[in-house]
Order: C-alpha cells, then structure tokens, then sequence
C-alpha cells in the first residue's frame, strides 16, 4: 500500500507539473510514450511479442497516432491507417507459416484501439478554446477522475458492503455494491470538482451540474467495462500485471484499462455536446 501511495503521489506531482507547464509538444512526448508501453504491454500479454515485424510496425503506428491527433493532422489518418492494415496483410502473407489471422487481429486492434484512445486526454487540452485553459484542465480531470475514482468508490464500498458478486468468473472482488458504489462516488466527486472550478477558476462559465453528474456517473460504466476487459485477457491468457512500469500499480495498461474506454466516451460527449458540459 505505502508503494502504491508513493507511486500515486510521484504520478500527480508530474501531471501537475505537466499542466502547469502546458507545451504541446511535452504532452505529444507522454502520449506516445505511454501509447507504445501500452501496446508492447498487450502484445506481450497475449504472447505476440515473438512476432518482431509484427511488433514493430505496432509499435511504429502506435507513436504515429497520437503524433497525428494531437498536432491536428487529421488528412493523414486514412493513409496512415490504410499503410498500416496493409502492411499487416502484407506480413502475415509472407510470414503465413508462423503468423496467424489471430495474432494479426490481436496485434492490429491494440495499436488501433490504445493510442487513438489516450490521445482523447491530451485532446482535451488542445482542441478547444485556447484562451480558456481552466475549461481544459477541469476536462482532463473530469474523464481521469470518472475513470479511476469510479475505480476507488468500487473498491472501498464493495469492501464493505458488497455481498453479490458481479462478474466472479472474470473478477471474483467485483460485487454489484461495488458496482454502484462506484458510479454514485463518480456522482459525488463530479459535483464537489466542479463546485470547486465554478468559484475559483472559471469567471464566464458556469458548469451544469446535472449534465455534467450524470455524464460522468455513465462514463464510469464504460470504465468498469474497461477493467473487466483487461481482467478477461490476463486471466486467459494467466498473467498478473501486463507490466510493471508504475511499483505497486503495475503496467500503464493496468492504471489506464479504464481510461481507454472512459476518454473516448467523454470526448464524443464533449463534441457533440458541448455546450451543455460547462
């Protein structure tokens, strides 16, 4: 416990630092960074990493991706993704005899799936107003705060309370209190945050309230949905941790599983309705 407290406290110093000092390029740096440890991670979970061709051009499309969303080079993506299925194709014909559909579909769908998906955090602090930058921080919190206290308020309530087992074949500790005590925690922490940017950030905006609860109380599902998917790869294929990148923690993928479901949700959100998050 003192480790993972050690290496929570560490990780918010740095992305406070990050925020603060607030350089494009910086965040382009952690998101590939991240992105690429995430998929190594997967594909060595699920026994791929063997496949070096394979492995490398996921590793290449995985730091191209968030390079492409975050510096708004949007007219690249169909070439990047179309070079990229087809160079898959184009390895697993020649390499037929030891590469199987089933590991090019393994590897494909988590280099395009992780880095498109964290990438949605770093679009947050540079896809909207850019003079509003109080607006941008409080979104970053909110989809992080609606993955991982989801995450906490499961744990802490279900460890109390929880008696019905919620999915015991995939995660035996999950209960249906958990569960949601989890979302009605997301609830509560929307609220006390964005009381909190209302009177001592933000001064033209005013944040509403229930859009943005309930927003979050429904983006936590997507991220139990994200736990309980890297739970079902590690027990079949009978790993512990997909890594052990953060002590106490383990692998980026096993802090950021939720998150890859919760960003993306949230960011559509925010695309497609806006106006009514703050």
């Amino acid at each position: 416990m003192v480790k993972r407290l050690i290496t929570a406290f560490i990780a918010i110093l740095v992305g406070v630092s990050f925020i603060i000092i607030d350089q494009k390029w910086l965040w382009a740096v952690v998101a590939v960074f991240f992105s690429v440890v995430a998929v190594w991670e997967l594909i060595g979970a699920v026994n791929c990493r063997q496949y070096k061709l394979l492995t490398a051009l996921c590793m290449i499309y995985s730091a191209a991706v968030p390079v492409v969303l975050i510096f708004g080079l949007f007219r690249f993506i169909p070439i990047a993704l179309f070079v990229f299925i087809a160079a898959l194709f184009g390895v697993m014909l020649t390499k037929h005899k030891r590469i199987k559909f089933e590991h090019l579909a393994m590897c494909g769908a988590a280099a395009l799936m992780i880095p498109a998906a964290l990438s949605c955090v770093i679009l947050f602090m540079y896809s909207g107003d850019p003079d509003n930058r109080g607006l941008r921080v409080f979104l970053i919190l909110y989809l992080l705060f609606a993955a991982w206290f989801g995450d906490s308020g499961a744990y802490f309530v279900g460890t109390f309370m929880g008696k019905h087992k919620l999915c015991p074949e995939i995660s035996p500790k999950k209960t249906v209190e958990g569960f949601i005590g989890g979302i009605v925690t997301v609830g509560v922490v929307m609220a006390i945050t964005g009381l909190i940017f209302d009177f001592l950030v933000f001064d033209d905006i005013r944040i509403n309230y229930p859009v943005v609860i309930i927003v979050g109380m429904a983006a936590s599902v997507f991220g139990v949905l994200g736990d309980l998917s890297a739970s079902v790869i590690k027990r079949e294929f009978g790993v512990k941790d997909f890594g052990n990148i953060f002590p106490g923690h383990g692998g980026v993928l096993d802090r950021f599983d939720s998150v890859i479901f919760v960003a993306p949700f949230i960011y559509l959100i925010c695309q497609f309705f806006s106006p009514t998050i703050a």
